[in-house]
C-alpha cells in the first residue's frame, strides 16, 4: 500500500471514513469468530459507531466517553490474534481532531493488514512469506481496490 500512502489524502474526508469502515468491516469480517466476549462487544459497538458516523456523512467516528474510557481495559483483553489491531484502527477513526487525514487512513489499513496478518499466524513478516500467503494477497488487493475507487476521477 506504500505506493498510495500520497493520493489518501486526495480522497475526500467524509470518503476516507466510508473508505476506513469498509476495510475494517471487510477484516472483521475475515477474521471470523472473535471469542473473548468483551472484545467481540467492544468492536460491535465501534462499528456500529463508525457505519453511523458514514451515514450522518461524518469525517470521524465518535465515541461516547464511555466507550472511550472502557478502552485500556478492553485492550488487555484483546490477547487473540489481530484482535489489538482492529481495536487499534476503531480507535484511529475515533481519534482524529481534524477529521481522517489521508495518514490516518493508511494507518487504519495497515492495522487492519497487520490484523490479518496476525490472524493468519504468518512465521515471519518478511514480503516473501507474506506474498505467499493468500490472504495477505487478497487483503493488499481489496484495499487498493478500494482507494481506487474512491479517488476522484
Amino acid at each position: 500500500m506504500q505506493p498510495l500512502r500520497g493520493e489518501l489524502q486526495n480522497i475526500q474526508p467524509s470518503q476516507r471514513l466510508a473508505l476506513a469502515m469498509t476495510a475494517m468491516e471487510w477484516t472483521r469480517n475475515a477474521m471470523g469468530q472473535i471469542e473473548v466476549e468483551e472484545v467481540r462487544g467492544y468492536l460491535d459497538r465501534g462499528m456500529a459507531a463508525g457505519r453511523e458516523a458514514v451515514a450522518a456523512g461524518r469525517d470521524k467516528i465518535e465515541l461516547s466517553d464511555e466507550v472511550l474510557d472502557e478502552y485500556e481495559d478492553v485492550l488487555d483483553l484483546a490477547e487473540e490474534p489481530g484482535t489489538s489491531h482492529m481495536m487499534s484502527a476503531l480507535l484511529a477513526c475515533a481519534d482524529a481532531p481534524d477529521g481522517l487525514t489521508g495518514e490516518v487512513l493508511y494507518g487504519v489499513l495497515s492495522f487492519c493488514y497487520e490484523g490479518l496478518l496476525d490472524r493468519e499466524e504468518v512465521p515471519e513478516w518478511t514480503e516473501e512469506a507474506e506474498r505467499a500467503n493468500a490472504r495477505c494477497v487478497e487483503t493488499i488487493a481489496f484495499q487498493k481496490r478500494l482507494v481506487r475507487e474512491a479517488m476522484p476521477h
